[in-house]
């Protein structure tokens, strides 16, 4: 199921990440979330992401 959502997305356009943090949120006017700055824990690159749809997924294992 996780690869079909991530394949699925990745063809209506999303960009995918692994192993990322976002350091900061950004906001707004009025104080709606519309991007973050995240980091690559890997190679520590950093850059901002603007978004107009808001997913959070938590890893499966966190449910049980």
């Amino acid at each position: 199921m996780n690869i079909a959502l991530i394949t699925t997305a990745v063809k209506l356009g999303a960009v995918i990440a692994n192993y990322c943090e976002v350091t900061q949120l950004h906001q707004d006017s009025n104080g709606k979330l519309n991007g973050a700055c995240v980091k690559d824990n890997l190679t520590g690159e950093e850059w901002n992401v603007k978004a107009k749809v808001r997913l959070v997924y938590l890893f499966p294992a966190l449910h049980s």
